[in-house]
């Protein structure tokens, strides 16, 4: 498995302590400093485990995509997995994902994850709705688990500042490209901490991480009962509150049905024109290079 991280050594100590607990147990880890300056290496050092290996890049790319090249270059296994630095697997993440593609012959799987905000659990990632290709849905790395050939056949993962997508959106919609199956595990197998509702480059001191993971190991059954249940509750509220007869209520759904009539209507127009014809992907990598800069303030990476 690899694991990119970048100058985030108390989130990194959490995550490889959850991949530390797995109860599937025959694996390699590698984790890759994207030019980590901080005590980082001292991490997987301090496991004692001679699974966990460390490798740093000389030059910071700003992106996952190097370190989890560097990452394959290494690999040794039939199965790569992938895991944020500041993100937490369930004790039964890997063995779910193994058995899952043992029994499916799919190229890639993934679990289901849940989004943690400050709040608490948000939202829930998980299989394309249908009608909706993977090539199009929203999976995060840290719930993948796929063939380490397949990565290489399709060209890996492409530099972030080259492309009109996130890199790991580019990645699963040339894996379905390719011709090759993806499923999903209905499992919940991550609790996914994203970069930008937590400024996890700029935080100090005790990550939110450790209370989840100390829950988790005292119960991870029973951690995994509440952040769903908190989950739905989040969509009962939301759901059934936006569809409340009043005015407000009123307003929010004719605004949401707007917004996404109007998203279908560009995506469908992307789509029928070609994304890879000029100008659409001029366009589009203009756009998505512009929102990677926005999101570096609440991420904590301003100014580096």
């Amino acid at each position: 498995m690899i694991v990119a991280t970048y100058n985030s050594s108390a989130t990194l100590r959490c995550a490889l302590d959850s991949v530390r607990r797995q109860d599937f147990t025959d694996f390699e880890v590698w984790v890759v400093g994207d030019a980590c300056t901080d005590d980082s290496p001292d991490v997987p050092a301090g496991l004692g485990d001679e699974r966990f290996q460390w490798f740093n890049r000389r030059e910071n790319s700003g992106s996952q995509s190097a370190p989890n090249m560097d990452g394959l270059a290494r690999a040794r296994g039939e199965y790569v997995a992938y895991l944020g630095h500041d993100d937490l697997w369930f004790p039964w993440h890997l063995s779910t994902l193994v058995a899952c593609i043992e029994a499916s012959g799919a190229a890639l799987v993934h679990s289901l994850t849940a989004l943690v905000a400050a709040e608490g659990p948000r939202e829930l990632a998980g299989p394309a709705p249908s009608g909706v290709p993977y090539g199009r849905h929203v999976v995060p790395p840290s719930c993948w688990l796929h063939r380490t050939r397949v990565i290489h056949e399709i060209g890996g993962w492409r530099p972030a500042p080259d492309l009109a997508r996130a890199t790991d959106t580019d990645v699963l919609a040339r894996v379905v490209d390719a011709g090759h199956v993806v499923a999903g595990a209905r499992t919940l197998g991550v609790l996914k901490f994203p970069s930008q509702w937590w400024g996890t480059y700029g935080r100090r001191g005790v990550p939110p991480q450790r209370a989840y993971l100390d829950r988790m190991i005292a119960s991870p059954g029973g951690l995994e009962r509440d952040v769903l249940r908190d989950i739905a509750l989040v969509y009962s509220r939301d759901h059934f509150g936006f569809r409340a007869r009043t005015a407000r209520g009123v307003a929010r759904q004719v605004r949401a049905t707007v917004r996404d009539a109007a998203a279908w209507a560009k995506r469908g127009l992307a789509d029928a024109y070609g994304v890879d014809r000029w100008p659409m992907r001029a366009i589009l990598r203009w756009r998505f290079q512009r929102i990677r800069r926005r999101l570096r303030k609440p991420r904590g990476l301003a100014g580096r």
